[in-house]
């Protein structure tokens, strides 16, 4: 019991930290800004689903052209080299599967990973000057944020779409944010996997 009330002592006290600081009203701000704009996309995509294009149809054309193999391995490419290609698509192609829950862990897992050599590759970066200069150029908005919010902004990145984790994951890296912390907050990025994708793939098939 002792060792639990330390636990829930030290939950409470970040809980509190992350209060006055000012953390938690950035979450909770950001959080449902993410979600009523994606809330809108979600909309949108039924309506074209229902009245405009088959989308089962157009995903299943897409998906026939690649071999399960060549899908996962570039999806794990795109995760680990600034996530370039929106990770939905693939959450809809694990709709696939007879049981696309494991599947969708798997991404998530393959995802994780993939920020984790994000952040090393942002590692290697920084030890070249001319690179890192440039890239802490095209990233510095990603910088700030996690400068000034920390783990907070991980999670959101991590959470949430609109900003691609493995830039995150490398922004970070450039001013060594603590590699336990990525570790950490990097495990929000199975929960999304497993959520959106779940949701998308009803809204799929509702379609």
């Amino acid at each position: 019991m002792t060792y639990v009330n330390k636990v829930i002592g030290k939950i409470w006290a970040t809980i509190s930290l992350y209060r006055q600081t000012g953390h938690l009203h950035f979450i909770g701000t950001n959080v449902l800004k993410i979600v009523l704009l994606y809330g809108l996309v979600v909309v949108a995509v039924i309506l074209v689903a229902k009245y405009v294009l088959n989308l089962n149809q157009i995903f299943q054309n897409i998906i026939d052209r690649f071999t399960d193999t060549e899908v996962l391995v570039l999806f794990f490419v795109s995760e680990s080299l600034l996530g370039m290609i929106p990770p939905d698509l693939f959450m809809l192609w694990a709709e696939k599967f007879g049981e696309p829950l494991w599947m969708l862990t798997f991404l998530g897992v393959l995802s994780y990973v993939g920020g984790i050599i994000s952040y090393w590759l942002g590692i290697w970066i920084s030890r070249r000057e001319r690179v890192k200069n440039y890239i802490e150029t095209r990233l510095k908005n990603y910088i700030a944020l996690t400068q000034k919010w920390g783990g907070a902004f991980l999670v959101i990145a991590a959470l949430f779409p609109f900003s691609p984790y493995s830039m995150v994951a490398i922004a970070v890296s450039m001013f060594r944010y603590p590699f336990p912390k990525l570790l950490l907050f990097g495990v929000s990025r199975i929960i999304r996997f497993i959520l959106q994708g779940t949701a998308l793939i009803q809204l799929l098939e509702m379609s």
